[in-house]
């Protein structure tokens, strides 16, 4: 990707990364398995290697399709490849895969990534500029609050307090049936205090996990994927088209129907695209991204 000065990733670091995974997979499934994900994924490193970036990106697919867990490397060389493509939507996708926290990223992974994202999105506003499309963004302001608290250790945490709150305050009235003397008294007085503050972070933090978990359910974010797509007034192909969303666009779906999707950008503007056009971050439809329905970019230089 000549013309910019922060080129992609370079190809020494994939490959370096890229490695390493076949450990990690005999870890994750019967032998026969890992050995045909691990055929793929070498077969893709090749392909890198050669410069063949599009049969990288066919290469690492059939590596994703057949591995039963996540894998942030992975998606990440799958994001470069595309990136490399000038496959921005696709590219977006993957790349956010590979940073969230399911999969695992490691440290290289994560500075890797993001780096990568941030070139790609540069060049989906450019992209969009030129095509006149809108460019859906991250969540912004409560959003990132909002992905922290769906995290399962604040859902842990919360329960934690709450068993603790249940032991201090079963203690205090043990003691108190016991009968102890007027220091053991007063302390259970403390311990009282105690237990409210207890409740009171347990239902705080609960209540806003299980909001953020719903609200995530509810309207789950996808990628835009196709480098352009028409934004229609209500589901199906022959309905008005009332603006144009670009490849990369991070969106939420707030409806769905038979092969449409009602999307919401991060300004408001809501609309219906085919569902295909969409790769699904989180839930059911987050593996469902396979392969392209369009031809790619010529590979850049």
């Amino acid at each position: 990707m000549s013309g910019d000065r922060r080129p992609l990733a370079s190809r020494r670091l994939g490959l370096g990364l890229g490695l390493g995974l076949g450990l990690g997979l005999l870890c994750l499934c019967p032998s026969a398995r890992a050995d045909v994900v691990d055929d793929a994924f070498a077969r893709g490193n090749a392909a890198v290697a050669a410069g063949q970036w599009d049969e990288a990106a066919t290469q690492y697919e059939q590596a994703e399709a057949l591995l039963p867990g996540r894998s942030a490397l992975l998606s990440y060389n799958l994001g470069t490849a595309y990136a490399q493509l000038g496959d921005y939507g696709r590219a977006t996708f993957h790349l956010r895969r590979a940073l969230q926290s399911d999969a695992r990223p490691s440290a290289d992974v994560i500075d890797a990534a993001q780096r990568n994202l941030g070139i790609v999105q540069r060049r989906a506003e450019v992209a969009a500029t030129q095509a006149g499309a809108r460019l859906g963004q991250p969540d912004t302001g409560w959003g990132p609050v909002l992905a922290a608290a769906r995290g399962r250790a604040v859902g842990w945490l919360a329960l934690a307090l709450g068993w603790l709150a249940l032991a201090l305050w079963s203690t205090a009235r043990w003691r108190q049936r016991r009968g102890g003397s007027e220091p053991e008294r007063g302390g259970a007085s403390v311990v009282g205090s105690l237990v409210v503050v207890l409740l009171a972070l347990y239902g705080i933090l609960g209540a806003v996990h299980g909001l953020s978990v719903r609200a995530e359910q509810n309207t789950p974010p996808a990628i835009v994927l196709d480098a352009q797509v028409a934004v229609r007034d209500a589901p199906g192909a022959h309905r008005k088209q009332i603006f144009t969303v670009q490849g990369g666009s991070q969106v939420r779906i707030v409806d769905q129907t038979r092969d449409w999707c009602q999307i919401r950008l991060s300004d408001g503007l809501e609309g219906w695209v085919p569902e295909i056009a969409l790769g699904q971050l989180s839930g059911v439809g987050a593996r469902r991204v396979r392969g392209r329905t369009r031809a790619p970019d010529a590979p850049a230089s």
